[in-house]
């Protein structure tokens, strides 16, 4: 099913093959865990949106500082974090900070247990 979505972005034209392929790896990475499908569908479009929009140059998205405080109380932000560490590697560009903000906050609702 995430595969499939990416795929539907790929195809499309909204998304590159790099950053299609890449989403292949992160969610090779993210199958082995027990995480709620709507969130990991909610998390790898984010992520692969993020990245078209920081190569394209595009406009990103603004976290507010009490939403982001929020994120860094967050029982899960380090699990969080070290997935997002985890990552990093393969990534095809840098995101700036304001991305990695949301990056982390859809982490962190991944990892919540409801």
């Amino acid at each position: 099913m995430l595969r499939r979505r990416i795929g539907v972005l790929k195809n499309a034209g909204i998304i590159s093959n790099e950053v299609s392929n890449y989403m292949d790896e992160v969610i090779s990475i993210l199958e082995v865990n027990d995480f709620e499908q709507s969130k990991l569908e909610m998390f790898t479009t984010h992520l692969a949106m993020a990245l078209k929009r920081t190569m394209e140059g595009g406009e990103e998205l603004q976290l507010d500082d009490s939403i982001y405080l929020e994120v860094l109380n967050n029982i899960n932000f380090d699990n969080a974090n070290l997935f997002y560490e985890s990552i990093l590697e393969n990534m095809p560009c840098i995101l700036s900070e304001n991305e990695q903000k949301y990056v982390l906050m859809h982490l962190c609702n991944l990892y919540q247990k409801d």
